[in-house]
């Protein structure tokens, strides 16, 4: 390999790392608070017993089946007809 190519190639790998590490560091930082924000919020669901998980499906179930029937509803033109 020449050597420029090889100086160009060192060049880009110098130019990732301080685009990871530096450049876009307080993005990271935000991620990393918003994970952990957001694993403090769902910790309770890691918690819950298999019957309370099921409850919970059935529940939310119920809620689709409903929402979807009402969009159904509405969906179609008034009087039933097309």
């Amino acid at each position: 390999m020449p050597r420029t190519k090889r100086i160009v190639k060192a060049c880009w790998a110098v130019e990732e790392w301080w685009n990871r590490h530096v450049r876009y560091r307080e993005l990271h930082r935000q991620l990393d608070a918003w994970r952990d924000d957001f694993k403090a919020r769902t910790a309770w669901v890691d918690e819950l017993t298999d019957e309370e998980l099921e409850e919970m499906q059935r529940a939310l179930d119920a809620c689709i089946n409903a929402i979807q029937g009402t969009a159904d509803d509405a969906s179609e033109p008034p009087g039933g007809a097309s």
